[in-house]
């Protein structure tokens, strides 16, 4: 797991590089293919495509951790290392999992039940959620009035 680190940040940091371009082609004068009000959201949704994305990738990174940490080894290991989430803040904890798609960790206990740890800071998963719902919104508002005023100047 410690391997796919290097690699998702470069990603991320080629995607966020590739969404901050977007928005400003899509912000300067004479750069896009919006007018008005559109030119403006679609800068915005790729502000915040780009704002999801860097956050979204920085709890991926924090949970990859995590994961390196866990699977590290050693005396100090069973059931974890003792800087893991589950073992800092809950007691009895016997597995965890890892959920990307969240960006949580969640512990399993002893006696069968599950518990979300903060591993990835709340804020974190605030911002990246926000920012994807923007960012959709705003690409929905933009693609779906543009393709309104396509189909009306065909008529």
């Amino acid at each position: 797991m410690i391997f796919f680190v290097p690699v998702v940040l470069l990603a991320a940091c080629a995607v966020v590089v590739f969404l901050a371009l977007q928005c400003l082609r899509a912000a300067l004068p004479g750069g896009g293919r919006w007018t008005g009000w559109r030119r403006a959201a679609a800068a915005a949704a790729f502000a915040c495509a780009a704002t999801a994305t860097a956050a979204y990738a920085l709890g991926a990174l924090d949970l990859m951790m995590t994961v390196s940490v866990a699977q590290d080894g050693g005396a100090d290991s069973a059931p974890f290392p003792y800087n893991h989430p589950c073992r800092a803040q809950l007691t009895g904890a016997v597995d965890y999992e890892v959920q990307f798609h969240t960006l949580r960790t969640v512990c399993v206990l002893a006696d069968g039940e599950r518990r979300a740890v903060r591993d990835v800071p709340r804020a974190v998963r605030t911002v990246a959620a926000t920012s994807a719902v923007c960012a959709g919104a705003l690409a929905g508002a933009v693609w779906a009035t543009g393709r309104t005023r396509t189909a009306a100047a065909v008529r």
